[in-house]
């Protein structure tokens, strides 16, 4: 497990390797003060090259271009057919992500999908999942 923290955000990273999957918190303002901490996360998915990405937006509560950037950037990083998944976003980003398209590129859920990877049940939040070996 990872977690970048900066004034008004969180960002937390769980990764499995087999086959290798990732799970991205989010939390807090996604913007340019972000920015620096979100390309160390497509650098991570990057080396990672995981076939599914779960980006978690439950917890943000403002999103600006650095998102969009973000999302796309980890689309260019991740190996090709490998699913990027972005889960409960709020009315605000859900809106952002369609106008701008960005949408397209990711596949939205309302919830977060299951997964014996990481997901203990009833877990929602980063704090809840436990701390896994391998790749970190």
């Amino acid at each position: 497990m990872a977690q970048v923290s900066g004034d008004h955000f969180v960002i937390t990273v769980l990764t499995a390797p087999r086959p290798p999957v990732a799970l991205v918190f989010l939390a807090g303002e996604i913007d340019m003060h972000a920015d620096p901490a979100l390309s160390g996360v497509v650098e991570r998915l990057s080396a990672v090259a995981p076939s599914e990405v779960v980006v978690d937006l439950a917890d943000v509560t403002f999103a600006s271009s650095t998102l969009l950037n973000f999302l796309t950037r980890a689309h260019v990083a991740l190996p090709a057919g490998a699913a990027l998944v972005v889960c409960r976003p709020r009315h605000h980003t859900r809106r952002l992500l369609e106008m701008t398209n960005v949408g397209k590129l990711v596949t939205m859920r309302g919830d977060l999908p299951p997964s014996g990877y990481w997901m203990p049940h009833g877990a929602a939040r980063p704090e809840d999942l436990p701390v896994l070996g391998g790749i970190d």
